[in-house]
């Protein structure tokens, strides 16, 4: 590895798309930024790291990382391959879904082991509204970006940067100071998850569905296109206390007779409410759709017997192929 940490400068032409877990999901990946018009003569894609693995575009992938356009930082699948084969290059290692890897001739391996070691382990962008960090699976809590990004060599830190998940489990929305957006990977959720400034990215963990993926200009995460809703609801309780505050400047300027202030802020504040207004339409459907999910769990939950078994039979029929059937099968039979 050249160097831990990449700067890539702000991009003036076109947009910067952020994308969970590939783990070779070549026709996903395609299907997504089609449906977000990628355009790569101008567009930037960067990927959360576990790019290998699991899925079948194996080819495909691997070419992406000498793509101009692609940029990926190294997950725990990378680490965990390029381990393996300095620890014995001839090795037939197949462990943790790596079954592609013995397929690989053996004059190529270690062109494509230099490929992912070459792999920074944290990327940051910069954008009109600040850094935005990129780093497959979390940053130290109570760590500001700087301080993470300038002590990678530390092995805990780089550990952290490779396989935490306290950020997700423990649920904590303090976020990461320092930087505006940290993108990550590598902990499966089912849907995309806003943690303060923190966006948890992997939301089908190399298994069947569409990846996420972010766009760093408007700020929304995508899935094939079309914003998530739960994304969208969080994005929408932060522009309603951003109205708040800006309604509240209006109406202090006006009592102060300060009248181009209050102009100023009037424009804001109406520009705020017609993003609110569009916030929620789109993110209503999705809501709905959302609650009736947790209904019908509910549903679930209260019945016994056989009843308990054909509801969770016709839930998880919703969700055939996907991670968040094993997971409802998995929460009930708990119970």
């Amino acid at each position: 590895m050249t160097s831990k940490i990449l700067h890539l400068p702000k991009n003036v032409r076109g947009r910067d798309f952020v994308v969970g877990d590939l783990h070779f999901k070549i026709q996903d990946l395609q299907r997504g930024l089609q449906a977000l018009g990628f355009d790569q003569a101008i567009d930037r894609l960067i990927a959360v790291g576990d790019v290998i693995d699991r899925g079948p575009g194996v080819r495909e992938v691997l070419q992406l990382l000498d793509e101009p356009w692609f940029y990926s930082v190294q997950g725990n699948h990378e680490q965990m391959l390029i381990n393996a084969y300095h620890a014995d290059p001839d090795v037939r290692y197949a462990a943790h879904a790596m079954v592609w890897w013995p397929m690989i001739p053996y004059e190529s391996k270690s062109v494509v082991i230099e490929k992912l070691r070459s792999l920074p382990i944290a990327i940051e962008i910069e954008s009109a509204q600040g850094i935005v960090g990129v780093v497959h699976a979390d940053v130290p809590a109570g760590v500001c970006w700087q301080t993470f990004v300038a002590e990678l060599e530390n092995p805990a830190i780089e550990e952290t940067a490779l396989w935490g998940r306290d950020r997700i489990m423990k649920h904590q929305r303090d976020g990461v100071p320092g930087a505006w957006r940290v993108c990550t990977g590598h902990s499966w959720i089912p849907r995309p998850l806003r943690l303060g400034n923190v966006l948890a990215l992997d939301i089908t963990g190399g298994c069947d569905g569409s990846l996420a993926i972010y766009c760093v200009q408007d700020d929304t995460i995508y899935i094939d296109g079309i914003p998530a809703s739960l994304d969208q609801a969080e994005r929408l309780s932060d522009l309603l206390a951003a109205l708040s505050e800006k309604s509240q400047l209006l109406k202090d300027s006006l009592n102060s007779n300060k009248l181009i202030e209050a102009q100023i802020f009037a424009a804001e504040v109406d520009t705020i409410v017609k993003l609110v207004s569009t916030m929620w339409m789109d993110a209503k459907e999705g809501l709905v759709e959302q609650q009736q999910f947790i209904n019908a769990l509910h549903g679930v939950s209260l019945s016994k017997g056989s009843r308990r078994g054909a509801k969770l039979d016709a839930l998880c029929s919703q969700h055939t192929g996907s991670q968040t059937e094993g997971l409802l099968r998995r929460l009930i039979n708990a119970t």
